[in-house]
Protein backbone atom coordinates (compact mmCIF):
# COMPACT_ATOMS: atom_id res chain seq x y z
CA UNK A 1 0.00 0.00 0.00
CA UNK A 2 1.56 3.30 -1.13
CA UNK A 3 1.54 6.37 1.08
CA UNK A 4 1.64 9.70 -0.73
CA UNK A 5 3.47 12.70 0.69
CA UNK A 6 2.54 16.16 -0.59
CA UNK A 7 5.47 18.59 -0.55
CA UNK A 8 4.65 22.28 -1.07
CA UNK A 9 7.59 24.36 -2.31
CA UNK A 10 8.22 28.07 -2.64
CA UNK A 11 11.76 29.47 -2.77
CA UNK A 12 13.02 26.64 -0.59
CA UNK A 13 16.44 26.00 -2.13
CA UNK A 14 18.30 26.36 1.16
CA UNK A 15 16.82 23.30 2.90
CA UNK A 16 14.90 21.47 0.18
CA UNK A 17 17.43 18.71 -0.51
CA UNK A 18 17.63 17.73 3.17
CA UNK A 19 13.87 17.43 3.42
CA UNK A 20 13.46 15.41 0.23
CA UNK A 21 16.25 13.07 1.36
CA UNK A 22 14.58 12.56 4.75
CA UNK A 23 11.34 11.53 3.01
CA UNK A 24 12.95 9.23 0.46
CA UNK A 25 15.02 7.57 3.18
CA UNK A 26 12.09 6.61 5.41
CA UNK A 27 12.22 3.16 6.99
CA UNK A 28 8.89 2.39 5.32
CA UNK A 29 9.77 2.37 1.63
CA UNK A 30 6.30 2.45 0.04
CA UNK A 31 6.31 6.23 0.00
CA UNK A 32 5.50 8.31 -3.08
CA UNK A 33 6.40 11.99 -3.16
CA UNK A 34 4.28 14.57 -4.99
CA UNK A 35 5.90 18.01 -5.29
CA UNK A 36 4.37 21.26 -6.47
CA UNK A 37 6.40 24.45 -6.79
CA UNK A 38 4.39 27.64 -6.34
CA UNK A 39 6.37 29.99 -8.57
CA UNK A 40 9.82 29.95 -6.96
CA UNK A 41 12.37 32.47 -8.18
CA UNK A 42 15.36 30.62 -6.72
CA UNK A 43 16.84 27.26 -7.73
CA UNK A 44 14.01 25.20 -6.21
CA UNK A 45 12.59 24.15 -9.62
CA UNK A 46 16.00 22.87 -10.69
CA UNK A 47 16.41 20.93 -7.44
CA UNK A 48 12.96 19.38 -7.90
CA UNK A 49 13.75 18.42 -11.49
CA UNK A 50 17.05 16.87 -10.39
CA UNK A 51 15.32 14.62 -7.87
CA UNK A 52 12.43 13.79 -10.20
CA UNK A 53 14.87 12.64 -12.88
CA UNK A 54 16.82 10.60 -10.34
CA UNK A 55 13.76 8.94 -8.76
CA UNK A 56 11.08 8.90 -11.50
CA UNK A 57 9.31 5.93 -9.94
CA UNK A 58 8.90 7.69 -6.60
CA UNK A 59 8.51 11.39 -7.38
CA UNK A 60 5.71 13.12 -9.30
CA UNK A 61 5.95 16.83 -10.07
CA UNK A 62 2.76 18.83 -10.48
CA UNK A 63 2.74 22.11 -12.37
CA UNK A 64 0.29 24.99 -12.46
CA UNK A 65 -0.18 28.68 -11.90
CA UNK A 66 1.17 30.06 -8.62
CA UNK A 67 -1.48 30.05 -5.89
CA UNK A 68 0.16 32.55 -3.56
CA UNK A 69 -0.11 30.54 -0.33
CA UNK A 70 0.97 27.26 1.22
CA UNK A 71 -2.65 26.36 1.95
CA UNK A 72 -3.72 26.82 -1.68
CA UNK A 73 -0.64 24.97 -2.93
CA UNK A 74 -1.43 21.98 -0.71
CA UNK A 75 -5.05 22.11 -1.82
CA UNK A 76 -4.06 21.89 -5.49
CA UNK A 77 -2.06 18.76 -4.73
CA UNK A 78 -4.78 17.29 -2.54
CA UNK A 79 -7.26 17.61 -5.39
CA UNK A 80 -4.85 15.97 -7.82
CA UNK A 81 -4.10 12.77 -5.89
CA UNK A 82 -6.32 9.80 -5.20
CA UNK A 83 -4.60 7.62 -2.64
CA UNK A 84 -5.52 5.67 0.47
CA UNK A 85 -3.23 7.63 2.79
CA UNK A 86 -1.84 11.15 2.39
CA UNK A 87 0.73 13.10 4.37
CA UNK A 88 1.84 16.73 4.19
CA UNK A 89 5.38 18.10 4.20
CA UNK A 90 6.91 21.54 4.51
CA UNK A 91 10.04 22.29 2.50
CA UNK A 92 12.43 23.20 5.31
CA UNK A 93 11.96 20.49 7.97
CA UNK A 94 13.58 17.08 8.39
CA UNK A 95 11.56 13.95 9.09
CA UNK A 96 12.83 11.35 11.53
CA UNK A 97 13.53 8.05 9.81
CA UNK A 98 10.49 6.22 11.25
CA UNK A 99 7.96 9.05 10.91
CA UNK A 100 5.86 7.41 8.20
CA UNK A 101 5.92 3.98 9.86
CA UNK A 102 4.99 5.36 13.29
CA UNK A 103 2.11 7.38 11.87
CA UNK A 104 0.86 4.63 9.57
CA UNK A 105 0.77 2.08 12.40
CA UNK A 106 -1.46 4.41 14.43
CA UNK A 107 -3.66 5.04 11.41
CA UNK A 108 -4.26 1.32 10.83
CA UNK A 109 -5.03 0.82 14.52
CA UNK A 110 -7.49 3.73 14.48
CA UNK A 111 -9.24 2.42 11.38
CA UNK A 112 -9.52 -1.12 12.77
CA UNK A 113 -10.64 -2.26 9.35
CA UNK A 114 -13.24 0.54 9.05
CA UNK A 115 -11.66 2.45 6.19
CA UNK A 116 -14.81 4.49 5.57
CA UNK A 117 -14.27 6.36 8.86
CA UNK A 118 -12.52 9.76 8.44
CA UNK A 119 -9.32 9.74 10.49
CA UNK A 120 -6.49 12.20 11.04
CA UNK A 121 -3.26 11.23 12.80
CA UNK A 122 -0.77 13.90 13.92
CA UNK A 123 2.36 14.00 16.06
CA UNK A 124 4.53 16.24 18.20
CA UNK A 125 7.58 17.98 16.75
CA UNK A 126 11.09 18.89 17.86
CA UNK A 127 11.69 22.61 17.39
CA UNK A 128 15.13 23.44 15.97
CA UNK A 129 16.90 26.52 14.61
CA UNK A 130 18.23 26.94 11.09
CA UNK A 131 21.38 24.98 12.02
CA UNK A 132 19.39 22.09 13.54
CA UNK A 133 20.25 22.98 17.14
CA UNK A 134 17.34 22.08 19.41
CA UNK A 135 15.19 24.94 20.69
CA UNK A 136 12.55 22.71 22.31
CA UNK A 137 12.25 18.93 22.46
CA UNK A 138 8.45 19.18 22.32
CA UNK A 139 6.45 21.64 20.22
CA UNK A 140 3.39 20.80 22.32
CA UNK A 141 5.15 21.88 25.52
CA UNK A 142 6.88 24.85 23.88
CA UNK A 143 3.59 26.30 22.66
CA UNK A 144 1.64 25.21 25.75
CA UNK A 145 -0.59 23.01 23.58
CA UNK A 146 -2.30 20.10 25.31
CA UNK A 147 -3.93 17.93 22.60
CA UNK A 148 -5.49 15.36 24.93
CA UNK A 149 -9.00 16.57 24.11
CA UNK A 150 -9.40 17.31 20.41
CA UNK A 151 -13.18 17.43 20.41
CA UNK A 152 -14.98 19.74 18.02
CA UNK A 153 -15.69 22.45 20.58
CA UNK A 154 -11.98 22.86 21.36
CA UNK A 155 -10.93 22.80 17.71
CA UNK A 156 -13.40 25.50 16.70
CA UNK A 157 -11.46 27.87 18.94
CA UNK A 158 -7.86 26.78 18.44
CA UNK A 159 -5.96 24.55 16.04
CA UNK A 160 -3.93 21.86 17.78
CA UNK A 161 -2.81 20.11 14.59
CA UNK A 162 0.40 20.96 12.72
CA UNK A 163 0.05 20.09 9.04
CA UNK A 164 3.58 18.79 8.48
CA UNK A 165 2.94 15.99 11.00
CA UNK A 166 -0.42 14.89 9.57
CA UNK A 167 -1.61 11.72 7.86
CA UNK A 168 -5.20 11.47 6.63
CA UNK A 169 -7.05 8.54 5.11
CA UNK A 170 -9.06 8.55 1.91
CA UNK A 171 -12.35 8.82 3.81
CA UNK A 172 -11.28 12.10 5.41
CA UNK A 173 -10.01 13.52 2.15
CA UNK A 174 -13.27 12.72 0.38
CA UNK A 175 -15.32 14.25 3.19
CA UNK A 176 -13.19 17.39 3.61
CA UNK A 177 -13.02 18.48 -0.03
CA UNK A 178 -13.63 21.06 -1.29
CA UNK A 179 -11.78 23.16 1.27
CA UNK A 180 -13.31 26.67 1.31
CA UNK A 181 -10.97 29.44 0.18
CA UNK A 182 -11.70 31.35 3.41
CA UNK A 183 -10.80 28.47 5.72
CA UNK A 184 -8.03 29.45 8.11
CA UNK A 185 -5.65 26.65 7.06
CA UNK A 186 -5.94 23.29 5.36
CA UNK A 187 -4.73 21.37 8.44
CA UNK A 188 -7.29 23.10 10.65
CA UNK A 189 -10.11 22.36 8.20
CA UNK A 190 -9.08 18.71 8.01
CA UNK A 191 -9.01 18.51 11.81
CA UNK A 192 -12.46 20.09 12.12
CA UNK A 193 -13.84 17.66 9.55
CA UNK A 194 -12.29 14.69 11.33
CA UNK A 195 -13.70 15.86 14.67
CA UNK A 196 -17.15 16.25 13.09
CA UNK A 197 -17.36 12.88 11.36
CA UNK A 198 -14.55 10.64 12.56
CA UNK A 199 -11.62 10.84 14.94
CA UNK A 200 -8.22 12.41 15.57
CA UNK A 201 -5.28 10.45 16.93
CA UNK A 202 -2.45 12.28 18.69
CA UNK A 203 1.05 10.81 18.87
CA UNK A 204 3.06 12.58 21.56
CA UNK A 205 6.33 11.43 20.05
CA UNK A 206 8.10 14.05 17.88
CA UNK A 207 8.53 12.86 14.29
CA UNK A 208 9.66 16.10 12.65
CA UNK A 209 12.57 18.46 13.20
CA UNK A 210 10.57 21.68 12.83
CA UNK A 211 13.07 24.21 11.57
CA UNK A 212 12.68 27.85 12.57
CA UNK A 213 14.33 30.52 10.45
CA UNK A 214 13.71 34.02 9.17
CA UNK A 215 11.72 32.90 6.12
CA UNK A 216 9.14 30.71 7.88
CA UNK A 217 5.58 31.45 6.79
CA UNK A 218 4.29 29.87 10.01
CA UNK A 219 6.63 29.35 12.92
CA UNK A 220 6.78 28.21 16.52
CA UNK A 221 6.61 30.78 19.30
CA UNK A 222 6.68 30.14 23.03
CA UNK A 223 3.14 29.82 24.35
CA UNK A 224 3.54 31.24 27.83
CA UNK A 225 5.31 33.68 30.10
CA UNK A 226 5.81 37.45 29.96
CA UNK A 227 7.04 37.39 26.36
CA UNK A 228 3.78 35.71 25.30
CA UNK A 229 1.68 38.40 27.04
CA UNK A 230 3.72 41.25 25.54
CA UNK A 231 3.48 39.71 22.07
CA UNK A 232 -0.29 39.42 22.32
CA UNK A 233 -0.67 42.99 23.59
CA UNK A 234 1.46 44.30 20.72
CA UNK A 235 -0.57 42.38 18.17
CA UNK A 236 -4.02 43.01 19.67
CA UNK A 237 -5.63 43.85 16.32
CA UNK A 238 -4.19 40.69 14.78
CA UNK A 239 -5.46 38.59 17.68
CA UNK A 240 -8.94 40.08 17.24
CA UNK A 241 -8.78 39.35 13.52
CA UNK A 242 -7.78 35.73 14.21
CA UNK A 243 -10.73 35.30 16.57
CA UNK A 244 -13.08 36.68 13.94
CA UNK A 245 -11.68 34.18 11.44
CA UNK A 246 -12.65 31.31 13.74
CA UNK A 247 -16.29 32.41 13.56
CA UNK A 248 -16.08 32.65 9.77
CA UNK A 249 -14.56 29.18 9.63
CA UNK A 250 -17.35 27.81 11.83
CA UNK A 251 -19.93 29.27 9.45
CA UNK A 252 -18.10 27.66 6.53
CA UNK A 253 -18.22 24.35 8.38
CA UNK A 254 -21.94 24.67 8.99
CA UNK A 255 -22.59 25.64 5.37
CA UNK A 256 -20.53 22.75 4.05
CA UNK A 257 -21.92 20.03 6.29
CA UNK A 258 -25.15 21.39 7.78
CA UNK A 259 -27.41 18.75 6.22
CA UNK A 260 -25.27 15.77 7.24
CA UNK A 261 -23.82 16.79 10.60
CA UNK A 262 -24.78 14.73 13.64
CA UNK A 263 -27.22 16.74 15.77
CA UNK A 264 -24.78 17.21 18.65
CA UNK A 265 -22.06 18.52 16.33
CA UNK A 266 -24.45 20.93 14.62
CA UNK A 267 -25.53 22.30 18.01
CA UNK A 268 -21.91 22.94 18.97
CA UNK A 269 -21.10 24.77 15.73
CA UNK A 270 -24.27 26.87 15.85
CA UNK A 271 -23.56 27.78 19.47
CA UNK A 272 -20.04 28.90 18.62
CA UNK A 273 -21.24 31.05 15.73
CA UNK A 274 -23.86 32.65 18.00
CA UNK A 275 -21.32 33.98 20.50
CA UNK A 276 -19.61 36.15 17.87
CA UNK A 277 -22.24 38.89 18.36
CA UNK A 278 -23.28 38.07 21.92
CA UNK A 279 -22.88 40.54 24.81
CA UNK A 280 -19.78 39.98 26.95
CA UNK A 281 -21.51 38.25 29.86
CA UNK A 282 -23.49 35.91 27.62
CA UNK A 283 -20.34 35.17 25.62
CA UNK A 284 -18.46 34.12 28.75
CA UNK A 285 -21.37 31.93 29.84
CA UNK A 286 -21.47 30.23 26.44
CA UNK A 287 -17.71 29.68 26.44
CA UNK A 288 -18.02 27.94 29.80
CA UNK A 289 -21.18 25.98 28.95
CA UNK A 290 -19.82 24.49 25.72
CA UNK A 291 -16.17 24.44 26.82
CA UNK A 292 -15.09 26.69 23.95
CA UNK A 293 -11.81 27.14 25.78
CA UNK A 294 -8.24 27.40 24.63
CA UNK A 295 -5.62 25.29 26.33
CA UNK A 296 -4.21 27.61 29.02
CA UNK A 297 -5.79 29.86 31.65
CA UNK A 298 -4.02 32.87 30.16
CA UNK A 299 -5.51 32.19 26.73
CA UNK A 300 -8.97 31.65 28.24
CA UNK A 301 -8.75 35.02 29.98
CA UNK A 302 -7.90 36.48 26.59
CA UNK A 303 -11.02 34.84 25.17
CA UNK A 304 -13.15 36.42 27.88
CA UNK A 305 -11.68 39.83 27.09
CA UNK A 306 -11.46 39.61 23.29
CA UNK A 307 -13.36 36.57 21.98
Amino acid sequence: MVITVLLAVFCGEKYLREQIDSILNQSLKDVRLVIRDDGSTDSSPEIIEEYANKFPERITVLSGKPTGSAMANFYEMLKAVDDDYIMFSDQDDIWVKDKVQITFDKMLKAESGERDKPILVHTDLTVVNKDMSIIANSFFSFQKIYPDDLSLNRLLVQNYVTGCTVMINRALKNRALPIPANAAMHDWWLALTAASFGSIVTIKQPTVYYRQHGDNEVGAKAGGGLAFIIRKLKTFSEVSKNVAETYIQAELLLNAYGDILPDDKREIIEAYISISEAPRIKKIKMINKYNFKKCTRLRVIGQYLIG
